[in-house]
């Protein structure tokens, strides 16, 4: 007879004892008779054994053959099982209803995330557009459309963005945008000047258009005009266009602190492990009291059936135990970072391109254990801009060179 372990499931089986005089017999007859029996144990007056249920007919015979007795100890496979679970119909009820309430649950949007958007702005500009294409919280996910269907869609609906992404993992779907770069404004076509943005020490001009009126090592204002539209004093007005490169003095003002409080791991660590379902976690093992403050990682399954992921994954934890921990910087250090930092602060004040050229410490002091200091930083950098030709402005009267 067969002996492979999903018969044995599928058929059913029960474990027995046998009493009687010819009890230690029964093996060798079961087996001449070609009978399986599994977990054969003797004890005093009896066998203890396994066999299939399709097989109990021979044990009937046995038992009036070598007068011996039977009595059932466990029962095993689908048979009982499903006997068990019809006597418990409520537990059964419930164990499908859980299931198919979490395939349910999986099978809805509960979160959509937005990614490379800049601003709330243009967050709920892409928001509102994958809403529109039907991407939105509560969807079903066998209603959506394809990703590249719906990438489409939300560019459409989003002037704004040059390319969109989307991703469904589990209950989650993931929206990536690239906003549009500004574009480079047009040149200007009414006539115009080049006027001084910033002041500064005038180092290099590249006039495309229009009539230079200054020169390399010139101190200019704000607002003085670098590039004339009038090529002479009562001809004819062009747009003025070109690079007017100068140097530019900034002044920061950085504090540096000397003590820097943050956190270091200590070493000791502990593990957690979840059913994840959904947007829940289930915790099942590990259940002691984690440190007052932990560094947590987090390692997850990706469990799929072909392309399908499924909506219960496992999830392994760490929490890595942290404390405070005190670095003490010294004065160089601190005012190497401040030269940093005060590099940063102009390049977001220049805006646009610009090069540093040098920085220098005009003042510093300590006091309560931070560093103060006043820093220079000298930067090249485009400081023209077109400006309209005031219609009282009498010919410039500067050195320069016409160009066309």
């Amino acid at each position: 007879m067969s002996d492979s372990q999903f018969e044995w499931f599928w058929q059913g089986s029960v474990t027995l004892v046998a009493f009687g005089p010819g009890a230690g017999q029964l093996v060798g007859r079961l087996q001449q008779q070609g009978i399986a029996v599994r977990d054969v144990r003797f004890s005093q007056g009896g066998v203890v054994l396994r066999v299939s249920i399709r097989t109990l007919r021979h044990l009937m015979r046995a038992r009036r053959a070598y007068g011996i007795r039977f009595r059932v100890i466990e029962r095993h496979g689908l048979p009982f099982l499903g006997q068990r679970l019809w006597r418990r119909k409520a537990f059964a009820v419930g164990a499908v209803a859980f299931v198919a309430i979490l395939y349910v649950l999986s099978s809805i949007v509960w979160r959509v995330e937005i990614v490379g958007a800049n601003g709330e702005d243009q967050e709920a500009e892409l928001r509102q557009a994958a809403a529109e294409a039907g991407l939105k919280v509560g969807q079903w996910k066998s209603r959506l459309a394809e990703p590249a269907e719906l990438a489409e869609r939300m560019v459409a609906r989003a002037p704004n963005y040059v390319w969109v992404g989307v991703q469904v993992t589990g209950s989650v779907a993931t929206v990536r945008g690239i906003p549009k770069v500004p574009g480079v404004p047009k040149a200007a076509q009414a006539p115009c000047n080049i006027v001084a943005t910033r002041p500064g020490v005038i180092l290099d001009v590249q006039a495309s258009r229009g009539r230079v009126l200054v020169k390399p090592n010139q101190w200019v204002q704000p607002g003085q005009v670098l590039i004339s539209g009038l090529l002479t004093d009562k001809g004819p007005s062009v747009p003025a266009s070109g690079h007017v490169f100068a140097e530019v003095w900034y002044t920061s003002q950085v504090s540096i602190p000397l003590r820097v409080a943050t956190e270091g791991l200590t070493g000791a660590a502990l593990s957690r492990d979840y059913l994840a379902v959904g947007g829940m976690r289930l915790r099942v093992w590990g259940f002691q009291e984690a440190p007052p403050a932990v560094y947590e990682r987090d390692d997850e399954t990706d469990w799929r059936i072909g392309q399908w992921r499924l909506p219960v994954q496992w999830v392994h934890a760490t929490l890595y135990e942290v404390k405070p921990v005190v670095w003490q910087v010294d004065v160089a250090q601190a005012r190497n970072e401040a030269l940093v930092m005060a590099a940063a602060d102009v390049r977001s004040l220049a805006g646009g391109e610009m090069a540093i050229l040098g920085q220098s410490v005009l003042q510093e002091r300590l006091d309560r254990g931070t560093l103060y200091a006043t820093i220079l930083t000298r930067v090249q950098q485009d400081i023209g801009a077109p400006a309209a030709i005031p219609d009282t402005a009498g010919a410039p009267t500067s050195e320069g060179a016409a160009q066309s």
